[in-house]
């Protein structure tokens, strides 16, 4: 079994400093178990509708940066 890296350990460690999961163990499982139900879900044809015009878009040039995005977003949700 391979060893985690400092990274990861941190994440996990700080994952659980925040509270919900009583256990390093229990937090993986719970990601495993999220992570198989998100590759077992279908995708619906109009979100792969979406995704396929986003990917038109992105190739036409039409993207914005993530910045500018993430802000037009902050500002809707304050």
């Amino acid at each position: 079994m391979a060893i985690l890296s400092p990274d990861t350990e941190k994440l996990i460690a700080d994952r659980l400093r925040q509270g919900g999961y009583k256990s390093a163990d229990e937090l993986v499982r719970v990601a495993i178990e999220t992570l198989d139900q998100m590759q077992t879900q279908e995708v619906d044809s109009e979100t792969l509708d979406a995704i396929e015009e986003a990917e038109a878009q992105y190739a036409r040039g039409e993207g914005r940066p993530w910045e500018t995005v993430r802000e037009e977003l902050r500002a809707k949700s304050s």
